[in-house]
């Protein structure tokens, strides 16, 4: 896998967070459960589409950035309530980095300023200690810069909501950054020639969909936003049932040095394009949900009714 990249970095910053399973940092002990949430946190890390590897391939692959596909900075005036506001924190953090790998410079800023906002009404202290966007923003045009601030703030917040027991807004941050990175991943793809590399990675989800699934339960709330966004996911897994992924020699390492993870082992997925087209217009009709609530979260949007509809 390629360099940390800003989805991968908000993904940290859910490690341990419910009040249950928090780290004793006065005597350095970390409860099983706490390993448990980590575990499932890696798993999500190690097999999620970075924006920033998918735009790079895309890239490579002769394609140029389409603003339309990223979420618009308009949008922020609708997202009022906390969970919209976590939600939409992980959507911008992919977007910025997929602007990035473009070097859309413009573009990154008008993304870090909507994170900065975000941040603000989410009550996350945009200081030295923890969110340092200042910073951030004076790097925002070298690339190496900006990835080393970025790896150190996002573990800076993610202490601050172990520390505060804010584990819903974490899980809703992943949340977003997940159904973004997928979204554009899906989108930037040519469906009809898929990449082969691309194609792989879209079918590793099956694995990361599951733990994310797994990570979110302990934290929704009935009758709530994040109860819905659950539900979604997991009629979405649904869909995810039809890939088959065969791996022989699988394992993990872990450069911390370089800030690398490499995937061991042979990797074969098996998806067909019907189950591709349906993955990604699930996915389409989640992401619309979540960027757009103004319109959707009083009704189901047209997608998912459908494929729920399938198990009626």
């Amino acid at each position: 896998k390629t360099n940390l990249i800003i989805l991968a970095l908000i993904l940290l910053v859910s490690c341990n967070t419910s009040q249950q399973n928090k780290i004793d940092t006065k005597n350095g002990e970390i409860d099983s459960a706490s390993i448990h949430d980590q575990k499932l946190v890696e798993k999500i890390f190690y097999n999620v589409p970075a924006p920033l590897e998918m735009a790079k391939l895309a890239k490579d692959a002769g394609m140029i950035f389409n603003p339309e596909l990223t979420n618009p900075i308009e949008n922020k005036q609708y997202y009022i309530d906390q969970t919209s506001q976590a939600l939409n924190l992980g959507v911008y953090g992919a977007d910025l980095s997929y602007a990035r790998i473009f070097d859309q410079v413009q573009e990154s800023i008008s993304f870090l300023s909507v994170i900065r906002e975000l941040t603000d009404q989410l009550q996350i202290p945009q200081d030295e200690k923890t969110m340092n966007l200042e910073l951030m923003e004076k790097n925002i045009g070298n690339r190496d810069s900006l990835m080393h601030i970025i790896t150190k703030m996002y573990g800076d917040v993610d202490i601050y909501l172990k520390e505060n027991n804010r584990g819903l807004i974490a899980v809703m941050i992943i949340s977003g950054g997940w159904i973004e990175g997928n979204y554009l991943a899906l989108a930037t793809m040519d469906k009809d020639n898929p990449n082969k590399k691309v194609l792989q990675r879209i079918g590793e989800q099956k694995y990361s969909l599951e733990s994310l699934i797994k990570l979110i339960e302990p934290h929704v709330k009935t009758d709530h936003k994040s109860a819905e966004i659950l539900n979604d996911l997991k009629e979405l897994y649904k869909l995810y049932e039809d890939v088959t992924i065969t791996t022989i020699n699988q394992g993990v390492e872990t450069n911390s040095d370089k800030g690398t993870t490499t995937l061991k082992g042979e990797t074969t997925v098996e998806i067909d394009n019907e189950t591709l087209m349906n993955i990604s217009d699930y996915i389409t009709g989640l992401r619309n949900k979540i960027t757009k609530p103004q319109n959707f979260w009083s009704q189901q949007t047209k997608t998912l009714l459908l494929y729920k509809n399938r198990e009626q």
